[in-house]
């Protein structure tokens, strides 16, 4: 099992960020890093805001799904047929 562990530290090695990273990259890269949260921030509001739309048309078909006590099923159909167009 040595050559696991030498394969291990050669990979970590290769994955640790430049000792000598000057500021203004690290800065640059933070910057970078909050546009993109920003971004997917409003993506998730925008695709929140889909799903509640959504939700409110499926709670409203669910309604009008169900039978009205004392009507028949030809009222019904009517009304819906009125409400696509």
């Amino acid at each position: 099992m040595p050559k696991l562990a030498v394969v291990d530290r050669a990979s970590r090695r290769q994955r640790l960020p430049p000792p000598a990273a000057s500021p203004n990259a690290v800065e640059g890269q933070i910057a970078e890093l909050c546009r993109d949260l920003a971004v997917e921030a409003k993506r998730m509001r925008q695709l929140q805001k889909q799903a509640d739309e959504l939700h409110q048309v499926i709670r409203q078909w669910a309604g009008e799904s169900e039978p009205d006590p004392g009507s028949d099923g030809a009222s019904r159909g009517r009304r819906r047929h009125a409400a696509k167009n």
